[in-house]
């Protein structure tokens, strides 16, 4: 049964992999043609993948299940936004860095 998980997590770190190599550019092209700078499309992605979770929370309160709802929201938004800022933050100062070169 390890094994099995064992493949599973190599498949997934692999297809992340070929995903991050296959989406860069178009994503690049898309950010510069609407405009973005990197830290909105880094937030626009952190957004994107919190949006699971923002709808689990939102789900549990109109249903009045807290202890889901708060689940979602200890386990990984907590972690993620703070994340996401730090990472935006930084990949934008990295640019200005590279502009002053």
């Amino acid at each position: 049964m390890i094994a099995v998980w064992a493949g599973v997590l190599l498949a997934a770190v692999w297809l992340a992999h070929w995903g991050a190599e296959h989406l860069s550019d178009p994503l690049k092209k898309l950010r510069r043609q609407w405009g973005f700078s990197v830290a909105a499309g880094g937030s626009f992605v952190g957004l994107a993948a919190a949006s699971p979770e923002i709808g689990i929370n939102t789900t549990s309160a109109i249903r009045g299940v807290s202890d889901i709802g708060l689940g979602a929201l200890l386990g990984s938004n907590v972690l993620a936004i703070p994340m996401m800022v730090v990472v935006a933050y930084m990949g934008s100062e990295q640019e200005q860095f590279k502009i002053l070169r």
